[in-house]
């Protein structure tokens, strides 16, 4: 269902539809979240329409008590189309990939604004070059930037906010870049691209020239899969894993988990269509899915067990997926969020069960002295 843009101001709350459903002026092209309870959501008409539908990036609350969603700022970027965001809690600081190059976002939720910091071309070569990703280092001193042009860029952002600096090139130039990741402590970086290969190298070093090149092996796609989306995923022993999602040309969607080595850990079949985004909750053990059938899926991580899957919720494809909070939202082009409770993560579940033994010892600690001190009163009365 499409929305008439009259029916939404430019700065008015999303209108809710029904079964999790929220209506926007603008088809949604790039989504992102705080973890907690703020998202930012783009999109627009492009450099054309921008009349009729305008570029937008709008900043909203949704607050999983009350169910409440609000829009809380906004920014025109006039012709300038924002396709991609992404979030830094280090510098608090949102990126936005639009046209040529990347723009540093800045949101106020005290005084309701969202305005530009600096903006700089990343993407040269080619007849219409755009950036696909651009994303912090968890320390918030790099940033790592790629699309069209199929250069991997490495950018210091230690003086924003002035422009970043160029610090290096990463590997030699390929196909499009379409999605990259650092690792929680800054150390490593995986860029996957339209070759269908994920390349991983420590940023520290340069050599060798393209890292080291890994490739998705599935039983469940004929021929080649090409790996669309990375993301490290933090061990228990300090060291990471990799989950990669890949497709066939055209399906079906496979979410798999991967050692540092490349070795396939385990793997999942999230579709007979092929996949569009994955978000990874701030505790690290969920892994959201937006599918090409507008469906989305949710796993554990790092065993990959089914937790939700719903039907088609998107007349397009999910085109971007983030969680706010225990809520898994994806948008679309057809101008919608979808809302999914998901609810409490294996770990808040564990915590619950190890409320409950707790109390449980208590009361019978409880019930135990009681019983003792009845038994002793009783022992005194018989002496009398």
């Amino acid at each position: 269902g499409f929305l008439p843009a009259s029916r939404c101001s430019p700065m008015g709350d999303p209108q809710a539809g029904k079964g999790g459903t929220y209506y926007v002026p603008f088809p949604v092209l790039a989504l992102a979240s705080n973890g907690g309870d703020i998202f930012l959501a783009a999109g627009g008409g492009g450099s054309t329409a921008n009349k009729e539908v305008p570029n937008v990036v709008h900043a909203h609350r949704f607050d999983e008590a009350t169910g409440k969603l609000n829009t809380i700022a906004a920014l025109n970027t006039e012709k300038a189309l924002v396709v991609s965001l992404t979030y830094s809690p280090t510098t608090d600081l949102w990126l936005a990939s639009s046209r040529t190059g990347c723009k540093v976002l800045s949101l106020n939720v005290a005084e309701n604004t969202l305005t530009q910091l600096c903006e700089w071309a990343s993407e040269e070569a080619g007849k219409e070059p755009e950036q696909n990703i651009a994303k912090f280092s968890p320390d918030g001193k790099l940033i790592v930037t790629g699309g069209t042009d199929g250069q991997v860029k490495l950018w210091k952002a230690d003086a924003l906010p002035a422009a970043p600096s160029l610090l290096r090139l990463c590997g030699s130039k390929t196909k499009e870049i379409l999605d990259a990741d650092f690792s929680a402590d800054s150390k490593y970086l995986a860029v996957c691209d339209d070759t269908g290969d994920c390349r991983l190298w420590e940023v520290a070093k340069e050599e060798p020239e393209d890292g080291q090149k890994l490739q998705y092996q599935s039983k469940h796609v004929k021929g080649k899969a090409f790996i669309k989306l990375v993301r490290f995923l933090p061990t228990a022993d300090g060291k990471w894993t990799l989950v990669m999602c890949a497709s066939g040309g055209r399906g079906p969607a496979v979410v798999g988990l991967f050692a540092q080595d490349g070795t396939k850990l385990s793997e999942v079949m999230a579709d007979k269509q092929p996949l569009k985004s994955i978000a990874v909750d701030i505790e690290r053990d969920r892994c959201l899915v937006g599918l090409m059938s507008g469906a989305k899926a949710v796993y554990s991580l790092p065993k990959l067990s089914l937790l939700k899957k719903t039907k088609e919720v998107h007349s397009l494809p999910a085109q971007r997926v983030a969680w706010v909070g225990e809520t898994a939202i994806s948008g679309s082009g057809d101008r919608d969020f979808h809302l999914l409770k998901v609810g409490g993560s294996a770990r808040s579940a564990l915590c619950y069960v190890l409320i409950f033994f707790l109390m449980f010892a208590i009361m019978s600690l409880m019930v135990l002295r009681i019983g003792t001190k009845g038994a002793a009163l009783g022992q005194g009365k018989s002496d009398l």
